[in-house]
């Protein structure tokens, strides 16, 4: 595990579930519940005033079925240089070799015979 005396590289096991969201990602989810519990707090009111949940800054937009959906980030996830290079296909053989020995056929029973063995 990474400490204070130990640098992160790519070898250390990092739970990546365990790091808090970024400043983009977090603000549409405080929107999202911000809007929710608003609703909760007047809910004894007979006529309710409230936004409507898609609206500017309340963490949800209406899709082209009219459809909501949350906003999951306010900025790109990933840098634009770094969606270029995934767009380029940029494989190298390494790849390709590693996706032949993926396809390759498994003898399943090679495997039925070694537990008869047992």
């Amino acid at each position: 595990m990474v400490g204070d005396n130990e640098k992160l590289t790519s070898k250390c096991k990092v739970d990546l579930a365990r790091m808090p969201p970024c400043q983009s990602a977090l603000m549409p989810h405080i929107q999202r519940v911000n809007h929710r519990v608003a609703l909760y707090k007047r809910a004894h009111e007979g006529i309710l005033e409230r936004p409507k949940p898609y609206d500017q800054g309340q963490g949800w937009t209406k899709n082209a079925d009219r459809v909501l959906e949350p906003v999951w980030c306010l900025k790109p996830i990933l840098p634009v240089s770094l969606i270029d290079l995934l767009a380029d296909g940029g494989c190298g053989e390494e790849d390709d070799e590693e996706d032949e020995e993926e396809d390759e056929e498994v003898d399943f029973d090679a495997f039925a015979e070694s537990d008869d063995e047992f």
